[in-house]
């Protein structure tokens, strides 16, 4: 009854990865401290100040995908799903591609069920994503034309295994030298994947070729979803949350030809953060209004690519006494940079984002979720089969204290005194059939004040059958 002869098989891939990192303290003279901030000075105890290494930690995961895109009749589909080796890494168990869905498709019409990509999504760095898990519609009126409708979304910070798989390194690493030297039980929060209730609706449009123009749309309704989704307790108990919700769009434009391109984004954000916290200047809750944009200019010429990504975004608004009048600009998406300590390890977002734990806001050099300025700078040399990057990232927050206007600024006064910035190198050698090996390393740049040294190593191969 099954017609065999007719049904593709699903292609395959085989991936491991493995690492090694080092991260030193080594105090000279006074530390820096900054109001505000948390550096994380006795997160590794003073036990580990004698030793060469505060962690050296070495390991290695594997993934299996399936990868598939074929359509059969008005049936079509888009498979990525990639299986990795487990929780015992401190990765989850499977991870979707930036498209994963099944669909039907009728002329210019597209009714989808599962991951799809954000087509206007900003564009100044290459490796920022943003997609819908949900029910999606898609159409193409006329030639250039594409038309998104989310229906349904149930957000999950789009998490990709490329923007994950180092996440784990320090955190997991810390949790069991505190459970081996002071009894402590292991953190779960940082690992575990919430289920709480959450929904978004996201609409967007991108028309034209060379130079095309892009606009979206975004509902986001946080449900209990996050830290500072429960602070009324008389709404959190009968609705489970205190109906935190978000209004998030963009628009931008891209400019592409043989040997440059360029990308500009301005992003916007308002909602209500309901709070009974005496920082908010008004009781009950602090409102929401944001604004970011960012820009990418790359240049082609011979094997080479040279690409500078930029992005700033305001701040919140504090009065004299130190009160919030209202929020800054919260992110969708993934971390826009693409080296592992920014990005991964360390996971420094330049403003407050909405991740798969919902909004968060944190001024910390771990996981830290802080308003700024972040640039990055990727070079690429590609000769046949041989791929060369190098990359750099520099990121400056604004100062914390004090009142402050709420708006973009780029006057030296107005960010701290400190920065965090990262090189990496990274050579591999690819195929056309599927085959990917390569090795690279990365080094985290602090001032000297902060006392940390770090650099980290890892090796990888892939084959696609």
């Amino acid at each position: 009854m099954i017609p065999l002869g007719t049904i593709r098989a699903v292609g395959l891939e085989v991936g491991v990865t493995g690492y090694e990192l080092f991260l030193k303290e080594n105090m000279q003279g006074k530390r820096l401290e900054v109001p505000g901030w948390d550096f994380h000075y006795n997160r590794w105890k003073n036990s580990f100040q004698a030793e060469p290494y505060l962690h050296r930690t070495s390991g290695e995961f594997m993934f299996v995908g399936l990868k598939e895109k074929d359509s059969k009749n008005q049936i079509v589909w888009d498979l990525h799903l990639q299986l990795t080796s487990g929780p015992d890494t401190g990765l989850r168990q499977y991870y979707l591609g930036k498209n994963s869905y099944f669909g039907t498709q009728m002329q210019n019409f597209l009714l989808g069920v599962g991951r799809r990509e954000h087509l206007f999504s900003p564009k100044s760095f290459s490796t920022q994503f943003d997609a819908g898990d949900g029910l999606f519609v898609e159409l193409k009126p006329k030639q250039g034309l594409t038309l998104q409708f989310f229906v349904w979304d149930l957000h999950s910070g789009s998490l990709l295994l490329s923007k994950d798989q180092f996440r784990s390194l320090l955190s997991r690493e810390r949790t069991l030298e505190e459970e081996e030297a002071n009894g402590l039980p292991i953190d779960k929060k940082e690992t575990k994947q919430s289920r709480n209730h959450r929904r978004r609706q996201s609409f967007g449009l991108v028309y034209g070729d060379s130079v095309s123009l892009r606009l979206g749309f975004q509902y986001l309704e946080l449900g209990s979803l996050g830290p500072y989704t429960k602070d009324h307790p008389n709404e959190t108990k009968r609705y489970l949350a205190d109906g935190d919700s978000l209004f998030h769009g963009n628009g931008g434009f891209s400019l592409h030809t043989d040997i440059l391109s360029f990308d500009f984004d301005l992003l916007w954000c308002r909602g209500n953060d309901r709070t009974r916290s005496r920082l908010a200047a008004t009781p009950g809750s602090i409102p929401i209004a944001g604004e970011a944009f960012q820009f990418g200019l790359e240049l082609r010429f011979g094997g080479f690519r040279l690409r500078s990504s930029h992005f700033i975004s305001d701040r919140e608004e504090k009065n004299e006494k130190q009160q919030i009048v209202k929020e800054g600009f919260i992110s969708l998406g993934t971390h826009p940079s693409q080296t592992p300590y920014l990005s991964q390890i360390f996971r420094i977002f330049p403003s407050s984002a909405v991740t798969e734990l919902g909004y968060e806001k944190n001024f910390a050099i771990l996981e830290g979720r802080s308003f700024g300025y972040l640039t990055e700078l990727a070079v690429s040399y590609t000769y046949n089969q041989f791929v060369c990057k190098l990359i750099g990232n520099y990121f400056i927050p604004y100062t914390h204290t004090g009142p402050t206007n709420g708006r973009i600024a780029f006057q030296k006064r107005e960010f701290e005194r400190f920065f965090i910035a990262e090189g990496m190198l990274e050579v591999s050698i690819r195929e056309e059939i599927g085959f990917e090996l390569g090795i690279g390393v990365s080094q985290l740049f602090l001032p000297e004040s902060i006392g940390i040294r770090s650099n980290f190593g890892y090796v990888f191969g892939r084959l696609q059958i």
